[in-house]
C-alpha cells in the first residue's frame, strides 16, 4: 500500500509540474503586443560638446508577457547615469552594441502582463554631439531624432535646453517649435506630438553661435575627404567603403571626455505618487506648525510619545522609538531630554521643517510639481468623501480617525469636521486614539470624569462634541507647539519657490533616443564624422 501511494503521489506531482510548464510556455508563446503610452525626452546641450539625456518611457502591454525594454542611444560614446522605475527603484540594465545599434537593455525584474504598464526612467550622458555647422559659419549644431518604435506612441514630447547665454533670436531650429520658454535663464525649445504612428520619425535640429561653447567637434580634413569620397556623387566602390569603415573605426575608438552632471532640472514624469501625509502637507504648503502637529499626533497614535503638560508650555514624554518615519525621529530629537519630560526646541523644529522641505523637493525631482499638488488635493477630498459616506456614526468616526492626518491639511479642517458630524450622532469614544489627550488637557473642567484618578471620557459622545473635541485639540496644539511663534515663522519662511524638479539634476524625460550630430545641423545622419544610426526601441 505504501508503494502504491508513493507512486500515485509521484505521478500527481509530475503531472502538476508538467501542466505548470505547459501553461507557462503557452502564455510565454503568445505574441507580444504593446504600445507606448508616453515618450517624454529632455535634452541638455552642454558647453563642452556633450549632451545630457533624460528619458521617461511608459510601455503598456496588450498581450503576451514583457520583461525587458531596450532604449537606443545616439552613438557608442554614452554612459548610463541611472535607470529606475516610477518609484525610484533601481532597474538592472546593461549597455548593448550590435553592429550600428547602441543602447541600453533594461530588465524589469518581473513579467508585465496584458493591461499592465511599466515606466522606465533612464538618464544618460553622450559625448561628441555638438558639431561645427559648416553651412552657417560661426555656428554649432546638433540634430536629434527621438527613438522610433514599431508601435503607436500616444504622447511624444521633446524639450531641448540650449546653453546659458544663448539669446532667443540666435537660435536656429527645425522644424518649427510648438513652444519656447525660459527655465533657469536658459531657453527651452519644445515639441509635442500625439498619436505618433509606428516607425515614424521626428527629426529635430538646433543650432546657435559657437561663442557660447567651450568645446565642439569639427570634421578634420581627412573626414571631409572621406565624406566626399563616400558621397553619392563620388562612388568609388571598394575604396570608398574601405575609407568609410576606417573613419567609423577611428570615431568609435576616440576617447570621449569625462561626463559632466547636468546643471539644471526639469519636471517631466507627471505625478509623484506615494508621498506620506506629512510629506504631502509640506508639498501643499500647509502651515509649518500644523505639520508639526500632524507629526506629534502621528507619534501619539503609535504610542511613541505622550503629552505630560500643556501649560505653561507643551511638554512630552518619549515612550519608545520603534518603527518611526524619518521626520518622526527628527521630532523626537527636538524634545529636550534633560529630564523625564521635555519641552520642544524651537530651533530644532525649524530645522525639521527645512529638512523636510528638502526631502520632499528631492522626491519631487523629475516630477511635475503642479500635477502632483493637484493629485494630493484630490487625495484630501477623497478622504473627506469616505468619511461623509461612511454610513453609521461609528463607521464615520473610524474613517475620520484613520484619515485624520490627511484631513488635517485641509485649510477648512475645522469647519468641515463640524459639518460632517451631526448632533444626533452618537460616537463611541473608544474608537478615538486622540480623545484621552482632549479629555486630559482641552475638555471643559466639568466634563472630566475620573477613573482611578485619571481623566476619562464617557462611552459615547454626541457628534457635535466629538467634532469640537478634535478641532480644539488640533488648534490648541498648533498654537502651543512652538514657544516663539514670530521667530519660528521667520526661520522657516520659504525662499523663492523651488524650480521644477529641484536643483542640480535634470528631470527624467525618458525614452529611447537617437541623435545625429553632424557638421551641418540640417544633415540627414549621413556625414562621416557623425556615423550615428538612429536607434529604434523595443520590448519583449
Amino acid at each position: 500500500m505504501v508503494g502504491v501511494s508513493a507512486r500515485k503521489l509521484l505521478f500527481a506531482a509530475f503531472t502538476f509540474v508538467f501542466f505548470g510548464f505547459f501553461l507557462v510556455s503557452l502564455v510565454d508563446s503568445q505574441p507580444v503586443v504593446y504600445h507606448v503610452e508616453k515618450q517624454w525626452i529632455k535634452l541638455w546641450m552642454n558647453t563642452d560638446g556633450t549632451i545630457d539625456l533624460f528619458y521617461n518611457l511608459t510601455v503598456v502591454c496588450e498581450s503576451g508577457l514583457i520583461d525587458w525594454v531596450e532604449i537606443g542611444q545616439p552613438n557608442a560614446e554614452f554612459s548610463v547615469t541611472s535607470c529606475t522605475d516610477l518609484y525610484n527603484r533601481s532597474l538592472a540594465c546593461t549597455t548593448k552594441q550590435t553592429n550600428d545599434w547602441y543602447g541600453v537593455h533594461i530588465d524589469l525584474g518581473y513579467f508585465l502582463g496584458p493591461g499592465e504598464n511599466a515606466t522606465i526612467i533612464l538618464r544618460t550622458g553622450v559625448d561628441k554631439m555638438i558639431w561645427e555647422d559648416e553651412t552657417n559659419p560661426g555656428n554649432v549644431g546638433m540634430q536629434f531624432t527621438p527613438s522610433y518604435w514599431p508601435v503607436r506612441i500616444e504622447d511624444l514630447r521633446l524639450a531641448v535646453v540650449v546653453p546659458a547665454g544663448v539669446q532667443k533670436e540666435e537660435i536656429r531650429n527645425s522644424p518649427d517649435y510648438d513652444n519656447i520658454f525660459q527655465e533657469d535663464e536658459r531657453w527651452v525649445i519644445y515639441w509635442n506630438r500625439t498619436d505618433w504612428q509606428p516607425d515614424k520619425q521626428l527629426n529635430v535640429g538646433v543650432g546657435f553661435p559657437q561663442k557660447y561653447m567651450t568645446k565642439w567637434y569639427s570634421l578634420s580634413l581627412w573626414d571631409k575627404i572621406v565624406r566626399f569620397l563616400t558621397s553619392p556623387t563620388f562612388v568609388v566602390g571598394g575604396v570608398s567603403v574601405f575609407l568609410g569603415a576606417m573613419c567609423i573605426i577611428g570615431f568609435v575608438m576616440t576617447r570621449r571626455n569625462p561626463y559632466n552632471s547636468p546643471k539644471l532640472s526639469m519636471e517631466a514624469l507627471g505625478v509623484r505618487k506615494g508621498l506620506l501625509a506629512v510629506e504631502a502637507a509640506t508639498l501643499l504648503d500647509v502651515e509649518p506648525r500644523k505639520i508639526l502637529t500632524m507629526i506629534l499626533f502621528g507619534l501619539m497614535k503609535k504610542g511613541a510619545v505622550e503629552v505630560s503638560e500643556t501649560e505653561p508650555k507643551l511638554r512630552l514624554r518619549v515612550l519608545h522609538t520603534n518603527n518611526l518615519q524619518y521626520y518622526e525621529n527628527w521630532f523626537i530629537d527636538a524634545i529636550e531630554r534633560s529630564s523625564d519630560t521635555g519641552s520642544l526646541s524651537d530651533s530644532k523644529l525649524s530645522l525639521l521643517i527645512l529638512r523636510l522641505r528638502k526631502e520632499v523637493d528631492d522626491k519631487l525631482k523629475y516630477y511635475c510639481r503642479a500635477d502632483t499638488v493637484e493629485y494630493y488635493r484630490k487625495v484630501v477630498e477623497k478622504a473627506w468623501t469616505q468619511v461623509k459616506t461612511g454610513g453609521t456614526p461609528d463607521v464615520k468616526a473610524n474613517l475620520f480617525n484613520e484619515n485624520l492626518d490627511w484631513l488635517m491639511m485641509d485649510p477648512r479642517f475645522g469647519t468641515r469636521t463640524k459639518r460632517v458630524f451631526s448632533r444626533v450622532d452618537e460616537i463611541p469614544s473608544g474608537s478615538s486614539w486622540w480623545l484621552p489627550y482632549w479629555v486630559a488637557y482641552h475638555s471643559p473642567p466639568g466634563f472630566r470624569a475620573t477613573v482611578e484618578g485619571r481623566p476619562a471620557a464617557p462611552t459615547t459622545l454626541p457628534g457635535s462634541q466629538f467634532a469640537n473635541a478634535v478641532v480644539t485639540s488640533v488648534e490648541s496644539t498648533v498654537n502651543r507647539i512652538v514657544s516663539n511663534i514670530e521667530a519660528f515663522s521667520k526661520s522657516v519662511a520659504p525662499a523663492t519657490p523651488p524650480s521644477a524638479g529641484g536643483e542640480g539634476k535634470a528631470p527624467p524625460v525618458e525614452h529611447s533616443g537617437c541623435v545625429c550630430a553632424c557638421a551641418a545641423c540640417a544633415c540627414a545622419c549621413a556625414c562621416a564624422s557623425c556615423a550615428c544610426a538612429c536607434a529604434s526601441g523595443g520590448a519583449g
